[in-house]
């Protein structure tokens, strides 16, 4: 059996994180240690020493890769046998790594970056609130820092002639997510170091936090093992579970994530500029984050929520196509498995506000004008009235209207309707259809019958409904500004004194029981005879004309 080969005095290691992360990954995944050499064909003239100047990293190990192999004469080798070189011991050189995407404010030793920048070894990236890093590294795996995080690369390395790599970052605050490319080796290639705990991973998918100093760090794993250190113990984290690491050191036994929640029932298309995401709630969470990312691996993310309520909004995503991601809390902070919707945003040309008739107003006659306000993003409009069969067969389609209102061609009946309008370019690009707006119109009010004319009075009737109240105007001309009588009523009917003879023109408007004010009747005018002259006075002059 091979002893304990020492890391490479030149190059920094975490000790108890090897150890933690032999036990604790050992028993997963039962991985052959040797799994770690580099195999090295011999060549003739080759010698231990000569390879250890050659490939190692301290040339004296090769005392190491003598006890390794058990080889009895260091100067004396076979050519074309195969030198099994344990990896830790091979020589390093540095790589660098690639920021793919950025969003908000991110910066790279404290000057600000975006996507495409080379970072190096010992580079610290920040970001700000709101803002997302993404950063690729050379075998592939990928980091997505989260806001108002921090992270350093500690180490960033590759082994020269075997082609493997070995990654150490430095969380010193916030979250991190992290995809990893597995790896046959027996020990982790990529460790995080937390405040309170250093995780060690061999190829997986995990997400580590340490948002607040002096308190505990999080681990949750989403897919295969990680191992979270502890005092030089390993605890084996399988997908599915997180632990807290206290600022004692102290590791919690693993905790089963909460389960990802149930996004089918959402929308495909968001049509209006404030996106909004409402699903079931989840047992147990009491909290939820959600992310928008620019692609279905959330390889950019754009935006994020954090909400009491199973539910979100989003504000200003250009139209497109994106990917809804969300996952429960849970009273200990960790953060349960992802569920992923994707999703488009179809929201402009934004429709045009509607003006009138709105809010399920009630008007009266045999026609309606709908009118909107303008868009300066639209070159026209099209416009849907629907009556109870809806819009899927609607009363009336006008395809472009260029101004803002219009009023449909023919006489509409009585009953409930809704319209609707949408904003329309240039080039043709359809906008999402306004919100629904309904109206109901009455008959017309009917023209009041013809006053009846008596000696001293004259009678006025019209046609009313229950609970109506009415203005009755009488006036001299049809401004009606020169008022005989004006009287509210509560029945549909009304005397006057009868006035001098002449033309005059009447009105009546009805109020319905719940306020509704209707339009006044058409203005009728009507014809009060004179008086007739009193044939009285004639019996007076009678005996002067005999």
């Amino acid at each position: 059996m091979s002893l304990p080969l020492p890391m490479p005095p030149r190059r920094p290691r975490v000790a108890p994180l090897c150890l933690a992360c032999l036990l604790g990954l050992g028993v997963a995944h039962a991985a052959d240690p040797r799994a770690d050499d580099h195999q090295y064909l011999i060549q003739p003239g080759d010698t231990l020493i000569g390879i250890g100047k050659r490939l190692l990293e301290a040339p004296r190990d090769w005392r190491a890769v003598r006890r390794h192999n058990r080889i009895a004469e260091p100067r004396r080798l076979s050519p074309g046998a195969t030198l099994r070189i344990p990896l830790p011991l091979l020589r390093r050189e540095a790589v660098g790594a690639r920021v793919a995407a950025v969003t908000g404010d991110v910066t790279a030793d404290d000057r600000k970056i975006a996507a495409g920048a080379d970072v190096g070894g010992g580079t610290r990236i920040a970001t700000g609130t709101g803002s997302f890093a993404t950063i690729e590294l050379v075998d592939g795996s990928r980091l997505v820092l989260q806001p108002d995080s921090r992270i350093k690369l500690d180490e960033l390395s590759r082994h020269r002639y075997a082609e493997t790599t070995e990654t150490r970052l430095r969380l010193e605050r916030g979250r991190l997510e992290s995809v990893v490319v597995k790896t046959p080796r027996a020990r982790p290639h990529f460790s995080v170091i937390m405040p309170t705990a250093t995780v060690g991973v061999r190829g997986t998918r995990f997400r580590v936090a340490a948002e607040a100093p002096g308190s505990a760090s999080r681990a949750e794993v989403t897919d295969g093992t990680v191992a979270v250190g502890d005092g030089g113990k390993g605890t084996a984290v399988p997908a599915g579970y997180g632990v807290l690491a206290e600022a004692d050191g102290k590791v919690s036994p693993p905790i089963a994530l909460l389960p990802a929640p149930e996004l089918a029932g959402l929308p495909a298309v968001q049509d209006r500029t404030i996106a909004r995401f409402v699903f079931p709630p989840v047992a147990g969470a009491r909290q939820y984050r959600l992310q928008i990312g620019a692609d279905a691996d959330m390889r950019t993310v754009l935006a994020e929520a954090r909400s009491a309520k199973p539910e979100a909004k989003f504000a200003d995503l250009p139209d497109g196509q994106y990917t809804l991601r969300v996952r429960g809390i849970d009273d200990h902070g960790l953060e349960g498995r992802d569920a992923d919707a994707p999703f488009s945003v179809k929201a402009r040309p934004e429709p045009p506000f509607a003006l009138t008739p709105v809010g399920g107003a009630k008007l009266r006659g045999e026609s309606v004008e709908l009118a909107w306000s303008s868009n300066p993003d639209a070159s026209h409009y099209q416009v849907q009235l629907a009556d109870a069969a809806g819009f899927d067969r609607p009363f009336m389609e006008i395809e472009r209207v260029d101004g803002t209102a219009v009023a449909p061609a023919r006489k509409l009946p009585p009953g409930d309707y809704r319209w609707r309008a949408r904003s329309i370019r240039a080039d043709g690009d359809r906008g999402p259809w306004g919100d629904t707006q309904r109206f109901v119109l009455k008959p017309p009010p009917a023209d009041p019958e013809p006053p009846k004319v008596g000696e001293d009075q004259i009678a006025f009737a019209w046609a009313g409904e229950p609970g109506q109240t009415f203005l009755f105007q009488l006036a001299r001309d049809a401004g009606f500004t020169d008022l005989v009588a004006e009287q509210r009523l509560s029945q549909p009917a009304t005397t006057v004194a009868r006035p001098d003879g002449g033309g005059y023109f009447m009105r009546v408007r009805a109020t319905d029981d719940d306020g509704f004010v209707g339009p006044f009747t058409r203005p009728q005018r009507i014809e009060i005879p004179p008086r007739p002259w009193p044939w009285w006075p004639l019996l007076l002059l009678l005996p002067a004309l005999i």
